[in-house]
């Protein structure tokens, strides 16, 4: 039976033997050359195997036909995974036995002892290609989960429309992405695409990028135009919006002019948060809020940290010449498990830290878990409770909280203030009330 070649991420592998020596082969050879992240699973009984390939799913099955209990048994496995590429392992000389196996399912019939290299290479045709967009691909963004997949469904429908965009999702979670992909898959693909970051662009500059003949709107003329962050436009340009999204119209030193663009707009906060008092106006939110796309949180599909992984360790490889490609089952358990609050940019962060701080191919348990333990959430959860003595005025919490994400950002005010979803302005006034009350306590 004849081996597709698939194209993937990590590989997932169960080894059923109860030889540990076997299993043993067959895991440092693959360790030793897959240049993919791989979790492999070990057992050495036939009742466990039929609960994890019942729990869990995997690209390739190898089983040793004496744990299994003869044909029957492995028939019984490989009937419950008959997607999945499945060999069968036993005594050389057995001819009836790899005849049947093969009947039976198998991709082949591996004869003992083990050739680890070999059965190494096999894996290595079968799953290592150079990396081409493929099923867990879908313009730049990664993903194989029911979430992902429903966005890529929803930005195929979104894309050719017209009508204004909106992309909500938790800061990290790649929402300039999914505009970049409702872009590349409309009728303005050809067109320009231009980006206004309202967060990080003061007020005064964002209504010029609003109304000047330069600005940001007229440079989208045929186009795209990414509000990132539209909840930070100040009033005067929510009203300009508001209005060039009524009439397709834009007033000018030069005149009014009506250039033909796309709105794509962008927030961290919540619908109801935008729509309430501290939001947008009304008639702009109502104008926006045509075709909504929502981002998942990297929390609610797990299953997409593998190929997560192997895109932004081979990135952060090119990017200081590092060199790990290989991830062991402990140190891809870890990072799945990980609760995520930053999203794929916090992953990327972890990614990064990994290879600049360390030297070798695999990645180890060991390795990533102090990088996690280094989180915000991790630390969190460590500290205990506080007590009577650890209270402090709520001035100086918040003092502590803003002078942190100043610092974060490089200084950048308006970047903090979007990471801590208030305005600048918020933040100018906090500063000068705790000056104040720090000058009270002194």
């Amino acid at each position: 039976m004849g081996v597709p070649q698939r194209n993937s991420s990590s590989v997932r592998l169960l080894i059923v033997d109860r030889d540990q020596g076997a299993r043993k082969t067959i895991r440092t050879s693959l360790e030793a050359r897959i240049a993919r992240p791989l979790m492999i699973m070990e057992t050495a009984d036939f009742d466990a195997a039929r609960a994890l390939l019942s729990d869990r799913s995997f690209d390739v099955v190898v089983v040793d036909l004496d744990t299994a209990g003869g044909l029957a048994g492995f028939s019984e496995l490989s009937g419950r995974a008959p997607t999945v590429t499945t060999y069968a392992i036993g005594a050389a000389n057995d001819v009836q036995a790899a005849v049947g196996s093969v009947r039976a399912g198998a991709a082949d019939f591996i004869e003992k002892p083990l050739d680890g290299v070999a059965f190494a290479r096999r894996i290595e045709r079968q799953f290592i290609e150079p990396h081409k967009l493929g099923a867990d691909e879908f313009e730049g963004l990664i993903g194989q989960s029911a979430a992902m997949r429903a966005l890529f469904d929803q930005i195929q429908r979104v894309a050719p429309s017209l009508g204004p965009v909106f992309v909500c999702g938790a800061a990290g979670t790649g929402k300039s992405l999914v505009a970049r992909a409702v872009h590349a898959r409309s009728r303005r693909k050809e067109g320009p695409w231009v980006t206004l970051d309202c967060s990080g662009t003061c007020p005064d500059a964002l209504l010029r990028e609003l109304t000047s003949a330069d600005g940001a709107l007229l440079r989208a003329d045929g186009g795209t135009l990414f509000l990132d962050e539209v909840g930070f436009l100040p009033d005067a340009a929510q009203a300009i919006l508001a209005r060039f999204l009524g009439t397709s119209e834009v007033s000018t030193l030069e005149g009014v002019r009506k250039p033909s663009v796309r709105i794509i707009a962008s927030s961290n906060r919540s619908l109801d948060e935008l729509r309430g008092p501290t939001g947008l106006r009304q008639d702009l939110f109502f104008r926006l809020n045509v075709l909504t796309l929502e981002v998942p949180a990297l929390a609610n599909r797990a299953e997409d940290v593998p190929a997560l992984i192997d895109v932004l360790i081979r990135e952060a490889n090119r990017s200081v010449g590092g060199r790990f490609t290989r991830f062991n089952t402990g140190a891809i358990e870890a990072l799945a498990a990980h609760v995520w609050p930053g999203n794929v940019r916090e992953l990327r962060h972890v990614i990064e830290l990994l290879v600049t701080q360390n030297k070798g191919d695999l990645v180890t348990a060991s390795l990533v878990a102090p990088l996690l333990r280094s989180t915000p959430a991790a630390s969190d959860e460590g500290r205990g409770a506080k007590t009577a003595a650890d209270v402090r005025p709520l001035w100086m919490e918040e003092a502590r909280i803003i002078e942190e994400a100043i610092a974060a950002f490089g200084g950048n005010i308006a970047r903090a203030a979007a990471a801590l979803e208030i305005s600048p302005s918020t933040i100018y006034r906090k500063r000068r009330d705790i000056d104040e009350a720090a000058a009270n306590v002194a």
